[in-house]
């Protein structure tokens, strides 16, 4: 063996150790993680499986551009937290408030997501009004939510507003009447209350705190950013080929008429 060879053994074999033994990572550095709260129709979990609009625009936007994907569905406040902490993360669906707007790279919108608060139909004589209080109310709004943010600007006062871990939670204590209102997506809300056995029609909206901020996917800034591009190229072919559309059509009806 000449020395020539024997030296390129020498430098070519620990290389080689190193490829194989760095290659299983480096392809799940690009896994994308995807956190989510229970927000029916745009996302929840049935059967054990991530179900809704929201999810299955994810499903098809990995499957074009051949994206690792590994989902987590948990409270809104905990999925925020968590995501902070994975540079290749995504939040969906996140409202793209102004006090939001730096903190994360946006791809969307997934849908206009106007805030509003609700009232039961039969509490006919509750309105929200800060300027000209009746009284004192108790209003719901999520952990983490902009609606909390909203309720704030609009004069609501601090003492009325009561932070509720999921939107579940919301929906049931205004039914229990433990909540005058709610503020917070009207359909999901709606969803909410048919999965809990109540009466959807009785949810009824007495004011918009905030029309079309838009919910979107939310990216932690470090993202990588090849990860980045393939998904917002996957987004934006699904919105321009008009499948988004079509998703939007399916899922977004009144509860008791979604298709699958």
């Amino acid at each position: 063996m000449t020395q020539r060879t024997r030296c390129l053994r020498q430098c070519l074999i620990p290389w080689a150790f190193y490829v194989l033994l760095a290659w299983p990572w480096a392809a799940f550095a690009h896994e994308l993680l995807g956190f989510s709260e229970d927000l029916p129709p745009f996302a929840y979990i049935e059967n054990a499986e991530h179900r809704g609009m929201a999810n299955e625009l994810l499903d098809r936007i990995a499957q074009r551009q051949g994206l690792q994907l590994k989902r987590l569905n948990m409270p809104w406040a905990r999925s925020i937290r968590d995501a902070a902490l994975e540079p290749n993360s995504v939040l969906y669906m996140t409202v793209r408030s102004p006090e939001r707007e730096s903190q994360y790279i946006w791809v969307g919108p997934i849908d206009p997501c106007d805030i509003v608060l609700m009232k039961l139909r039969r509490r006919g004589e509750l309105k929200f009004d800060p300027q000209h209080p009746a009284g004192p109310l108790q209003i719901g709004a999520g952990r983490g939510a902009p609606s909390v943010q909203l309720l704030r600007d609009a004069g609501g006062p601090e003492s009325e507003i009561y932070q509720t871990s999921r939107s579940e939670i919301g929906v049931r204590m205004l039914y229990a009447d433990r909540l005058d209102l709610l503020a917070g997506l009207m359909l999901p809300s709606a969803y909410q209350a048919q999965r809990n056995g109540y009466d959807p029609a009785d949810l009824q909206v007495v004011h918009v705190l905030k029309p079309g901020y838009g919910c979107y996917f939310a990216f932690n800034p470090k993202v990588d950013p090849q990860l980045l591009a393939q998904f917002r190229k996957g987004f934006e072919d699904i919105r321009n080929s008009g499948e988004l559309q079509m998703l939007r059509d399916m899922y977004l009806r009144n509860p008791g008429h979604q298709q699958r």
